[in-house]
């Protein structure tokens, strides 16, 4: 079993080490992500917390056979997408 099975496993089960260490895997990137495109640090530490309480509250789906860190970055991508309708007057 890979290192991803493990985790995306852990996480379905709501084993906290395994969100742990699936924010240390993570976290990093998809903060660069968010803040390039939102330029705002504040925004992208909420972009980045969203996507793990999303993952945490809903681990069905980043358990689809496809790479977790696509997936991420999918979550990640969704959520400053949500932050901008949020916006739009």
């Amino acid at each position: 079993m890979t290192t991803e099975e493990c985790l995306i496993i852990g996480f379905s089960n709501q084993e906290q080490q395994s969100l742990i260490e699936l924010y240390d895997c993570y976290s990093r990137l998809l903060w660069k992500i968010s803040y390039r495109v939102v330029a705002d640090e504040a925004i992208s530490e909420q972009i980045v917390r969203g996507v793990f309480r999303d993952a945490w509250e809903n681990p069905e789906k980043f358990n689809n056979g496809k790479k977790l860190s696509t997936l991420m970055i999918l979550c990640c991508l969704s959520q400053i997408d949500t932050l901008n309708i949020q916006k739009i007057p």
